[in-house]
């Protein structure tokens, strides 16, 4: 037996033992409905303002159109305006301390912003569901993918009650029942401090464009919180580096405020926060702010 031979025998032999075909170890195909494995945020829309942050913090290639008491919640947290410590623009919350959720009440980042976040995730895929484990907190969403409807009440707070089902390759999912609070108090959109109400409605559609790309079109209606309905990208990219799954993979746990528990003092946990905090100096919408 020549040697090609041998070597086919073998990737075969590894594909079957993988859970996959012998033509698609070989020919590097892929399965566009094997979303499973660890991904990382690549790329997500950005506002103009932002464009060298691109891969980092913001979400949206517009401005937000936002009602009343949305523009109110922005002008006080200067929604999409934070700086680096250059003074360069990031596309995230002016000043994210002594407002955002996260860091003054420890509440968890939830969907949708821990998805637009972009932390190293884990998806895991059984017959009845779709599991998307974040590295950050923890965080665990669950997709029933059985054919069951939304509860009238769902208890899921912080990552909703999703469903989802395919749409020849696509996986579309639905997702309700996410906690807002008043004036984004609780829980915020994204980075850049948008608020949403309970209202918010996410219809998600991923597509596995290429072996290692994950492609993420998001809806979000919630007129509570928007004059219209807005949209969102997001581009995932395989993460396999080793060093990284090492930190921040599926062996690794990350405690919200962590510090808190174990400092003895305000001033050695994180967050602690001293001095005054700037004014944003933008309103809420227009390109120009």
């Amino acid at each position: 037996m020549g040697k090609k031979a041998v070597r086919s025998l073998v990737v075969a032999g590894l594909a079957l033992a993988w859970g996959v075909s012998a033509a698609q170890a070989q020919t590097g195909s892929y399965d566009p409905r094997d979303l499973s494995g660890y991904w990382r945020k690549t790329v997500a829309s950005a506002p103009p303002w932002a464009a060298r942050e691109r891969q980092n913090f913001s979400m949206f290639a517009s401005e937000m159109p936002l009602q009343p008491w949305a523009q109110e919640h922005c002008r006080k947290v200067g929604c999409g305006r934070g700086v680096s410590s250059a003074g360069e623009p990031r596309g995230n919350a002016y000043y994210q301390g002594q407002n955002d959720p996260v860091m003054t009440r420890c509440a968890p980042y939830g969907f949708p912003r821990i998805l637009l976040n972009g932390g190293i995730t884990e998806i895991i895929q059984v017959p009845d569901r779709v599991f998307m484990r974040f590295y950050i907190n923890s965080e665990m969403r669950e997709i029933w993918m059985d054919g069951r409807e939304h509860p009238e009440d769902p208890q899921r707070p912080w990552m909703g009650h999703s469903t989802g089902r395919w749409d020849g390759n696509t996986l579309a999912i639905d997702t309700v029942g996410l906690i807002g609070g008043q004036d984004g108090q609780y829980k915020w959109l994204d980075h850049a401090g948008t608020p949403h109400s309970d209202d918010l409605h996410v219809v998600e559609r991923i597509q596995r464009t290429e072996a290692d790309t994950l492609d993420f079109s998001l809806l979000f209606e919630d007129p509570r919180t928007f004059t219209a309905p807005i949209r969102g990208k997001v581009i995932y990219g395989r993460e396999s580096d080793p060093e990284e799954l090492a930190y921040s993979g599926p062996s690794v746990e990350y405690v919200q405020c962590e510090d808190r528990i174990y400092a003895d003092r305000e001033n050695e946990a994180w967050p602690f926060f001293s001095g005054d905090y700037p004014v944003p100096q933008h309103p809420p919408a227009g390109p120009d702010r």
